[in-house]
């Protein structure tokens, strides 16, 4: 089940994270400002080295957050490679397989690449019950077409037990559908949720205490104000963005399908 912070709009984060820091960093203010004229230059000079180490803190996790989305962007681009691929080697040996279960094995496999094409466009549906509904039902599919597969292959094998093409074609299905599972795996593989609210307590503590250093000077800088939360909130919206392959603007493309696709041929109905 995805973290509650999954299931809002981009926009809606965006706006909340601005307005929660910019109200962060006016508390602070007012808070430092009651104390304007009455701290040493000393207490002033460690506030201000305060505030620059919690920056500092904020900036090296919030870097070690987005390597974490980058990695998980990463490996999802990886796998559809690597599982296109593997369905591609697969229908190359299954034209090695003679009638019936060659031709079957064939079309059933360009049946299976639809289907997969299906699964990675699923995430570009807009509303998040729509989104479920079309991932499920993909996978359904592919699950389907993997049985089906796997009997007409297993059917072709137990005619010759010792046939060389009924072994690698065995093989290569197997890596298929492990891809599959893995592409799941890594559908769902998310940055720990407790690390994107470590974020946002640290970026709100450091609005806190900026403001606070600001309330001791005595002066409120909007402009400064202002492009702090929207620094925060850009690198943490992109973060978000990488990690949510159902809803995000950034996308695993499926391009390397669609060429395998295009090698095929569609499904013979």
């Amino acid at each position: 089940m995805l973290d509650p912070i999954y299931g809002v709009p981009e926009w809606l984060t965006a706006v909340v994270l601005i307005v929660a820091i910019l109200a962060a960093t006016e508390l602070g203010f007012r808070q430092g400002h009651k104390s304007y004229g009455t701290e040493d230059a000393d207490t002033k000079s460690w506030i201000t080295t305060i505030v620059a180490a919690v920056l500092g803190v904020l900036g090296l996790l919030l870097a070690f957050t987005i390597n974490m989305a980058v990695t998980r962007f990463d490996i999802r681009r990886l796998l559809v490679v690597e599982e296109a691929n593997a369905i591609g080697t697969s229908y190359w040996r299954a034209q090695l397989v003679p009638p019936p279960e060659g031709p079957e094995l064939v079309n059933l496999l360009r049946e299976y690449t639809q289907a997969r094409i299906d699964f990675s466009k699923a995430a570009r549906v807009q509303f998040v019950a729509d989104v479920d509904k079309e991932i499920n039902a993909a996978r359904e599919r592919s699950g389907q077409l993997q049985e089906e597969m796997w009997a007409r292959a297993a059917t072709f094998a137990q005619k010759d037990p010792r046939s060389v093409t009924a072994g690698l074609l065995l093989q290569t299905l197997n890596q298929t559908f492990d891809l599959e599972a893995s592409r799941w795996a890594a559908f769902n593989a998310h940055v720990p949720p407790s690390v994107i609210w470590a974020n946002c307590m640290i970026a709100l503590l450091a609005a806190l205490l900026v403001g606070y250093s600001l309330g001791l000077a005595g002066h409120r800088s909007i402009f400064h104000m202002v492009m702090l939360a929207l620094c925060i909130t850009v690198v943490m919206i992109v973060i978000l963005d990488l990690d949510d392959p159902r809803h995000g603007f950034i996308r695993v493309g499926y391009q390397p399908l669609m060429d395998v696709q295009r090698q095929m041929g569609p499904p013979a109905h």
